[in-house]
């Protein structure tokens, strides 16, 4: 595990890709993480900061946060499909709500699909607690639960 920086844009957009391609068809609106670019995310990593996960020189996971209101906000969190249920995620979330700690933040944000029910679960046992649901652009439905650890 290491901080991202920017040279990884293009590693984590397609890293991005790859582990949002299962969901592309299935969730309304498509997941923006499908949409991300290289130059997109490097410039994410300038506003903000990101954490990887490497094994053997292969990019297998990653996460990005930006200061948001009383805390961070915690986005694209991705592993690479065969990477899964090793802990990388649970570690690149704890990278977050480590920055979080010593930055002195009050909370970390995020966003989770409702209809991702095991994604919602992880968060749980992550600390964090659903405290809103809302709905994409254009949808006439909540699609997503925001989500908050607090850190006080």
């Amino acid at each position: 595990m290491r901080a991202a920086v920017p040279a990884d844009g293009d590693a984590i957009a397609a890293l991005l890709h790859e582990a949002f391609a299962s969901y592309d068809g299935k969730l309304q609106p498509r997941p923006g993480a499908l949409s991300e670019t290289g130059p997109g995310i490097a410039a994410a990593l300038v506003k903000g900061a990101g954490s990887v996960a490497e094994a053997g020189g292969l990019l297998v996971g990653s996460v990005l946060w930006h200061p948001e209101g009383e805390g961070f906000y915690l986005g694209r969190l991705a592993v690479r499909p065969g990477w899964r249920r090793r802990g990388i995620a649970r570690a690149l979330v704890g990278s977050v709500i480590a920055a979080a700690q010593g930055a002195r933040v009050r909370q970390v944000t995020l966003n989770v699909r409702i209809l991702l029910p095991d994604n919602i679960a992880f968060f749980e046992s992550m600390g964090f607690a659903p405290i809103a649901a809302r709905a994409h652009p254009g949808m006439d439905h909540p699609t997503y639960y925001v989500m908050i650890r607090s850190l006080d």
